[in-house]
């Protein structure tokens, strides 16, 4: 499994488990309102805090253990920089790092230093012998110097955690990465960015019959400014959101990896749906969606109604602070509405062999009486091949 993702959001819920409960230090800063999620683009720090409340965001870079001392050093200076974009910079660390030097202590000297005082960054030390994703306990060793003005940019932030995923067959994906890859080699227009134009290239694919969605048939839409538009949502976000492409739409070194996949192998093939699938997992931190699902399946007795099964899950999340807090969500619930909870993402990991579907007919992925079947052999293989 990927640890250092996994621990670090082990952290981050238990920080927001702590402000939550308007525990000293945190309340001095955050309100019960916060949340975890994550930042779309450059700085992407390993896990971002929102409180809506106070309309403050804290950048939070996570290093595991075993590390070298330089990399811990190298983590204050990320902390630091993240205050650029987030009202507060977060660095989370071992007491102690690889030879056994308490680096944490260190680290906590050089921010205790009088040319520090107005540096908005705040340090939480962990035992490396205790941490796991069950327990995630740490020190505070230096609380955020409060800040009097704003950053001086703000980051780009999601509503939820994990990438999102709406419709797009693997097909249309790499058909996406395939434009922008020529667009970034031989534009079609000085006025539009690679995404832009990507995006009319792979319209104008679906206008000439090209691009099949997931289910095998031809994709249709009809040709109009708004519905261009409108399916564009679909299409737009996941590749950001698993970091193939930039905030413009060029391809990063991971998409590039993909396009080589997908074209050396074929859109549909084992391959190119393993590069997907890895993407979704680690970048796009579906793992950690996953790994939360199970241990709220564990942690109760499951619905034999997937619509309460849903509602109650998105609760349990709700409360751990991986969505957004959002009072009206269950009344706005409608059972097979398209804002049904995980609707996309079902499908999507139903796909991609993540999750394991109910027999006879293998059309649905709720087990009655016990939620999803996750496909951990799946995924196990995935993250050792990545």
């Amino acid at each position: 499994m990927n640890n250092h993702d996994i621990l670090a959001y082990a952290v981050a819920r238990e920080v927001v488990t702590r402000v939550r409960a308007g525990e000293k230090p945190w309340s001095d800063v955050l309100s019960a309102k916060s949340y975890v999620t994550a930042s779309r683009s450059w700085p992407v720090p390993d896990f971002v805090l929102v409180d809506e409340d106070r309309k403050l965001a804290v950048g939070a870079e996570f290093k595991p253990p075993m590390q070298s001392k330089r990399e811990y050093l190298t983590g204050l200076g990320q902390a630091i920089a993240y205050s650029r974009d987030f009202d507060y910079g977060l660095l989370v660390v071992p007491t102690i790092a690889d030879d056994g030097y308490p680096i944490a202590r260190h680290i906590a000297t050089v921010l205790s230093q009088p040319a520090m005082a107005s540096v908005p960054v705040g340090l939480l030390a962990y035992d490396p012998g205790l941490l796991s994703p069950s327990r995630a306990e740490f020190d505070h060793l230096h609380f955020f110097n409060k800040r009097a003005d704003k950053p001086a940019t703000r980051a780009k932030l999601d509503d939820s955690f994990y990438a999102k995923w709406r419709e797009a067959s693997p097909e249309e994906i790499l058909s996406l990465l395939d434009h922008s890859y020529e667009e970034m080699r031989h534009p079609t227009s000085s006025t539009k960015n690679v995404r832009e134009r990507a995006w009319d290239r792979v319209w104008a694919d679906i206008q000439a019959g090209k691009l099949h969605h997931w289910a095998g048939g031809l994709r249709h839409a009809k040709d109009t400014l708004a519905n261009k538009i409108a399916v564009w949502k679909n299409y737009r976000n996941f590749p950001a959101h698993v970091g193939w492409v930039d905030s413009g739409g060029a391809l990063t070194t991971e998409g590039l990896r993909a396009l080589h996949v997908g074209s050396l192998y074929g859109a549909n093939s084992r391959p190119f749906l393993d590069e997907i699938a890895k993407a979704v997992l680690v970048p796009g931190k579906h793992l950690i969606l996953l790994n939360a699902i199970g241990e709220f399946q564990d942690s109760r007795p499951s619905h034999s109604d997937e619509a309460a099964w849903l509602d109650a899950l998105e609760e349990f999340l709700e409360q751990k602070g991986l969505l957004k807090r959002n009072e009206a969500r269950a009344a706005a619930a409608v059972k097979n509405s398209e804002r049904q909870f995980l609707k996309a993402e079902k499908q999507l990991w139903k796909n991609l062999e993540l999750i394991i579907p109910r027999p006879p007919a293998m059309k649905r992925v709720f087990h009655p009486g016990r939620g999803f079947v996750i496909n951990w052999a799946r995924i196990t293989d995935l993250l050792q091949s990545s």
